[in-house]
């Protein structure tokens, strides 16, 4: 990477810790069990530390702990820090909740649209994924929340069709179209019912030495608000990583909470794990560092 972009980058990741460890202070304080996840998960591994071109963080609760942590953050967190609640407002961007750090603003992001969303994602954002359980139906559950998600599109600026292949085209564009005409909280209404229909994934303070939820032996968890991105899209853990507590790993030299079982975990979502991408591919995904 460029020196500017590098630079630009350690602005980035300094915001990146200050809204994670303010987020471990919360949870900290009030019991809260969080894990690192996706990147910021990976990256405490392979790195030791963030993925020196990843510009986010992401971190994971069980649904109790995720809807404890929703009641006391505002009432807690430094004031630079602001929650974005996705079904409080009009337009979609995605199923997740995230923090905003509004003391660094980007000059721009790769999804444009900023005046759509009211400059809300133009900050380092934290994004908070949600373990739930799977329901008897789960396929079902999740072609039902993949519909959703396609009408949720219709409150986005624009759609990039081009992402779809044959008549998923097709299938999309009609989909987007007639979410357009249904107000968006309803849309997040019912996908937030569907995320639940499997039962409340407890506090992981409960989940017993058998890796044991109380949906009962045998049910998976899953992650209920990922993007239908093939690689995460429908993936499913046994609670066997959640179990006596979290194992650790290192960021700016400090610990946080990630799952057992870590290499199983990684290997599932990313296959070899501690390889890195192609070097074209080491860029961030959501703020415009690249100069014209």
């Amino acid at each position: 990477m460029e020196k500017e972009v590098q630079e630009y980058l350690k602005r980035v990741h300094e915001s990146d810790f200050a809204m994670l460890s303010e987020v471990d202070r919360i949870c900290k304080k009030h019991g809260i069990q969080y894990y690192l996840h996706g990147g910021t998960f990976l990256g405490a591994i392979r790195h030791q530390d963030f993925i020196p071109w990843d510009d986010d963080v992401d971190i994971l609760f069980l649904r109790k702990d995720y809807e404890k942590f929703l009641e006391v953050f505002e009432k807690e967190a430094n004031s630079r820090f602001k929650l974005l609640r996705f079904e409080r407002y009009p337009q979609f961007f995605d199923f997740i909740t995230k923090v905003a750090d509004m003391n660094l603003t980007y000059e721009g992001t790769t999804f444009g649209a900023e005046d759509f969303y009211e400059n809300r994602y133009s900050h380092p954002t934290l994004d908070m994924f949600v373990f739930d359980i799977e329901a008897d139906d789960h396929k079902m559950q999740l072609t039902m929340m993949k519909l959703l998600y396609a009408l949720a599109m219709g409150h986005r600026p624009y759609v990039d069709y081009g992402k779809f292949k044959g008549g998923m085209k097709a299938v999309a564009f009609i989909l987007a179209s007639i979410g357009k005409c249904i107000p968006f909280q309803k849309i997040a209404t019912k996908y937030m019912k569907l995320q639940v229909k499997g039962g409340i994934a407890k506090l992981a303070s409960d989940i017993d030495e058998n890796g044991d939820s109380n949906a009962g032996e045998g049910n998976m968890l899953f992650i209920s608000n990922e993007q239908p991105d093939p690689r995460y899209w429908g993936l499913d853990f046994d609670s066997e990583h959640l179990v006596n507590g979290p194992d650790t790993a290192y960021i700016h030299g400090k610990a946080f909470p990630i799952p057992k079982l870590h290499d199983k975990w990684l290997t599932k979502t990313y296959g070899d794990y501690m390889s890195l991408p192609p070097e074209e591919n080491r860029i961030p995904m959501h703020v415009n560092i690249i100069k014209e």
